[in-house]
């Protein structure tokens, strides 16, 4: 034989190919296909048109790394193996709807095919979404500022850009006014309440206002008021004291960048109902040099204080262009049979998504870290290679007869996780309206997830324990053979995958190993995981689901009011019991997946689907304007929801209860 040539392809095959001496027959070895099983094949072939195929293969075949040569039990080097796969720099940070997370996904159905899974998804392995992923600036954009008569045009990308959830038109020339850092927070942990705008009427003004906190706060200060300075959220403030816009600039201090906001699409941030544009140090104190006593002024603003001022004679006018980018992304879900398919599936899942080099607003890069590949080896490489030893584990008890049961697993590697839980919450939407059902309960009978598992130390959560009281027996269990350092956390609204589950009526088991200083930074790499402790999560996770597959018994749920403390629609002392669906893209008003038990929302009669529109008098267009009505509300004092519900609108009245 001549040379052989590796040929693989996206569907599982992996093998060698060459040319016996005579150049017409191609032999073609296999030893990682689907099944899991090895092949050889031998063809009479055209030796031109041969070459052309082998010329054309490496093509089609995955530009990832390839698979390793795994071990059915659940091993270190595996792990390893797949982590440092997932976090290779093709991979490109695995953000959703990019190369890196088609790779990503790709190389995950190529596991899951050749461990013998039965593909789950719409094509294939993969359950396709689209989603917004990205915003661009159109060619329709300019802004003018006007001081003492004489006029500026900015130049667009240098010194001023639009912000990605600026409102798209033209803004007529307004007047402006200083609002210092544009807060209004209310008195809460011993801090006084501050009112940036005092008592000015900005009504059909631009609002210019400093980019972060002030300067002279204490660090507790600057905490409490961090729910407060979010951007989207003072907007809303300056949108609901009438302003026509908002500019805002860095602070004339040491020590804050004189760098333009990054034009970033925020997955959550809902319909845009303000233009606001971000202008560089010397554009804002070119109109603050109207002042006879800015460095007063300055000093105030810096110490906390309101120090509001018209600036007379300073003028702004925009037109704001932006192009929104839809992509897809995709989950990848494979099935091991055991049951007839009669029985509620088990499901364990991981999202394989990341943060790419930070263009989302996730990311907590600092300083030079900016534009760097987050390699995401915890977040969530851990939890797939994890999830990909688990299935070949069960896969391989299954084909030594060691493993059979009435319920089918489900193997799901979720994407767009860090967007929002698009691909879960995609998924659960897309089986409920397959079932004609408003629940999962015929179709789960649970759901085990795994999310940043890969740094154990000192202890193992295990979330959502309060879901079902088949828990903590299990735990108590199945641990006995691992002992693993497990804490339990009954609280089943969890910021990851599960949470869908569980709205969806499955009892939930979500394992997170802790936070740490690498989280959502380039920082997060393999050589910082602990394999041992991951693999020892691993088995006891395929021995849970070993024991559910296998159990005719259905685990109950339990509904569960979250957490006393906790977010879920409350700020300022004030709890209402709504969560909001933040895998709904560009909806004007505030889409529900779901309400606390218990809690006031569900009392009024709002419910998963509602869409919130109103409150207490005032429009919701997105969700910084209901955090910001949320503020405003006093506990025990009853007010009005207004929801679209069924193509219609309901009124509904919702009586708020303090935080405790």
């Amino acid at each position: 034989m001549r040379e052989p040539v590796r040929v693989s392809d996206r569907d599982g095959f992996d093998g060698l190919a060459a040319f016996a001496p005579d150049g017409l027959t191609l032999s073609w070895t296999s030893n990682a296909t689907p099944a899991g099983t090895s092949q050889l094949f031998i063809a009479d072939w055209d030796h031109e048109a041969a070459l052309a195929l082998l010329a054309e293969q490496p093509r089609r075949a995955s530009a990832g790394p390839a698979l390793p040569a795994s071990d059915p039990a659940i091993r270190t080097a595996d792990l390893r193996a797949h982590v440092e796969a997932l976090t290779a720099e093709v991979m490109e940070g695995r953000l959703t709807g990019t190369e890196g997370e088609r790779l990503a996904t790709d190389y995950v159905a190529r596991a899951f095919a050749a461990i013998g899974l039965e593909p789950a998804g719409d094509d294939g392995f993969f359950q396709s979404f689209d989603f917004t992923a990205g915003v661009s600036l159109s060619e329709d954009n300019a802004l003018t500022i006007s001081v003492d008569g004489q006029a500026e045009q900015l130049a667009l990308g240098e010194t001023w850009t639009p912000l990605a959830f600026a409102k798209t038109g033209t803004a007529a020339p307004a007047g402006v006014v200083f609002a210092g850092y544009g807060i209004v927070a209310p008195a809460e942990g011993g801090f006084d309440a501050i009112d940036s705008y005092g008592d000015i009427d900005v009504t059909d003004a631009w609002v210019l206002m400093w980019r972060g906190l002030p300067a002279d706060l204490t660090p507790e200060h600057r905490t409490a008021l961090r729910p407060f300075s979010d951007l989207r959220y003072r907007a809303s403030v300056a949108l609901s004291r009438g302003a026509a816009g908002v500019i805002v600039a860095p602070p004339p201090r040491p020590g804050f960048d004189d760098v333009l906001p990054r034009l970033s699409y925020e997955a959550t941030s809902g319909a845009a109902t303000l233009p606001v544009v971000a202008v560089d140090r010397a554009a804002g104190m070119r109109m603050l040099s109207i002042l006879l006593d800015i460095d007063e002024v300055m000093a105030s603003v810096e110490a906390g204080m309101a120090a509001p001022r018209m600036l007379i004679g300073v003028e702004a006018e925009a037109r704001i262009g932006l192009d929104f980018e839809t992509r897809t992304g995709r989950n990848v879900l494979g099935r091991l049979s055991l049951g007839d398919g009669t029985a509620p599936a088990l499901a364990i899942g991981a999202h394989v998504d990341h943060l790419g080099r930070g263009e989302t607003s996730g990311s907590l890069a600092r300083g030079d870290e900016r534009g760097q590949i987050h390699p995401g080896a915890d977040d969530n490489a851990s939890g797939v290679a994890a999830l990909i030893e688990v299935a070949e584990y069960l896969a391989d008890l299954k084909t030594r007869g060691r493993l059979e049961g009435p319920r089918d697993i489900v193997f799901a590697a979720w994407s767009g996780e860090e967007l929002g839980l698009l691909g879960a919450s995609h998924y659960v939407d897309a089986l409920q309206e397959d079932l004609g059902a408003d629940g999962l309960a015929d179709a789960l009978t649970a759901y085990l997830n795994m999310d940043m598992v890969g740094r154990l130390e000192t202890q193992l959560v295990a979330g959502g324990t309060g879901s079902s009281p088949i828990w903590a027996r299990e735990i108590e269990r199945r641990n006995a053979v691992v002992g693993l350092p497990i804490v339990t956390n009954d609280d089943p609204y969890m910021p990851t995958d599960a949470t869908e589950f569980y709205l969806a009526g499955v009892p939930i088991l979500s394992l997170f190993t802790g936070a740490h200083e690498d989280y959502h930074r380039p920082g997060d790499t393999p050589d910082k995981l602990n394999y041992d402790g991951l693999k020892e999560i691993a088995r006891f996770v395929a021995l849970i689901a070993r024991s559910r597959a296998q159990s005719d018994e259905e685990p109950a749920y339990v509904e569960r009011a979250r957490p006393a403390g906790e977010s879920g629609g409350r700020m300022a002392g004030v709890f209402l019991g709504t969560i909001p669906d933040y895998a709904t893209e560009g909806e004007v008003g505030v889409p529900l997946s779901g309400v606390v038990k218990g809690g006031p929302a569900e009392e009024a009669g709002l419910s998963g689907g509602d869409v919130l529109v109103g409150l207490a008098g005032h429009d919701l267009a997105n969700i910084y304007d209901f955090v910001r009505v949320l503020n405003g509300l006093r506990p025990g004092e009853t007010i009005e929801a207004v929801v679209e519900r069924d193509g219609g609108r309901v009124t509904l009245d919702v009586t708020p209860r303090v935080r405790e």
